[in-house]
């Protein structure tokens, strides 16, 4: 479809006592009982531009239950995310507004984060995740049954993993991850990188994806609000946590050597993949582990084939 042809509708939304400036592009609207998938988006270069359509293309193509999908940007260069709006069935939402924390303060430190493209760890990358989330959370339908939250450096590669997560939720369980991790509190959280939510429960206990460092970081307290009231959670077994699950696949399989993170199903199928430490995606700067390039190379070469 052709960026000329989709009309954007201009929001102002209240999120943490700030007003922030959305331009919103609809495109698809799904049955209620549709999971909402909403991935957040930062594209100051080439290589997140990159990450961002590998997951993209990763969820259209092996997806096979209905879903709705939101990409939610957080101010990136124009130049760099109108590509989204010439793509079928997603809805599009530009924020316009840095999604400043209130303990970024003063003039340089605001400049020297903007123009280097990037949010400094913990405080400014956290908050940003977390006010894209709630901008999702203001602009589905109130009745959706079932929302998830996405990062960018993540691809589905099974058919099943939307409806094995979903089918967690509607077995009771009010929250179902592709990890849990346990550095901040002793039981573990559901990472908000890949973690969908029973969203009547969500809105019943006025829940939100705000983080509150160092203690809980974005989207840490919707897990621990729901085994506070008594809700239990799910979560993947996972090859960052349990690097012996490898073993469980066959030696033929390219899963085996691609050391990202690995989320199985409870048949033992490999699901969902992140790609998370191993490059800086701020700058596009290669550190260790799996590259940009491999990433991509392996999503042609072994999902969208």
């Amino acid at each position: 479809m052709s960026t000329t042809t989709k009309t954007p509708i201009f929001k102002e939304l209240i999120i943490d006592h700030r007003t922030y400036k959305v331009e919103i592009y609809p495109c698809t609207s799904k049955p209620l009982d549709a999971p909402r998938l909403a991935i957040v988006s930062y594209q100051p270069n080439d290589q997140a531009k990159e990450l961002l359509r590998a997951c993209l293309d990763t969820i259209q193509k092996t997806t096979s239950n209905p879903y709705e999908l939101w990409i939610i940007d957080n101010n990136s260069p124009l130049d760099n995310c109108r590509w989204l709006l010439d793509i079928k069935d997603i809805n599009v939402v530009f924020n316009h507004t840095d999604p400043m924390h209130s303990r970024v303060q003063g003039l340089f430190k605001y400049l020297t984060t903007k123009f280097n493209f990037k949010y400094k760890h913990p405080v400014e990358a956290s908050y940003a995740n977390a006010i894209a989330l709630e901008l999702a959370l203001q602009l589905i339908h109130p009745d959706t049954k079932y929302f998830m939250a996405l990062h960018m450096d993540t691809m589905p590669c099974h058919t099943n993993w939307l409806f094995f997560l979903q089918s967690k939720i509607d077995q009771g369980y009010a929250g179902a991850g592709v990890r849990i991790d346990k550095t901040r509190t002793p039981e573990g959280i559901l990472h908000v990188l890949g973690l969908m939510v029973n969203f009547p429960l969500f809105t019943s206990l006025n829940l939100n994806f705000l983080p509150s460092l160092p203690e809980y970081d974005t989207g840490d307290r919707v897990t621990v609000a729901f085994r506070n009231s008594g809700y239990k959670v799910y979560a993947c077994r996972n090859t960052l946590w349990e690097p012996d699950l490898i073993k469980c696949l066959p030696l033929s399989s390219p899963m085996r050597k691609f050391k990202v993170d690995r989320a199985f199903d409870d048949n033992g199928n490999v699901v969902f993949l992140h790609l998370g430490r191993g490059i800086l995606k701020s700058i596009g700067k290669h550190i260790e582990g799996i590259s940009t390039k491999e990433w991509i190379e392996f999503a042609k070469n072994h999902i969208l084939n």
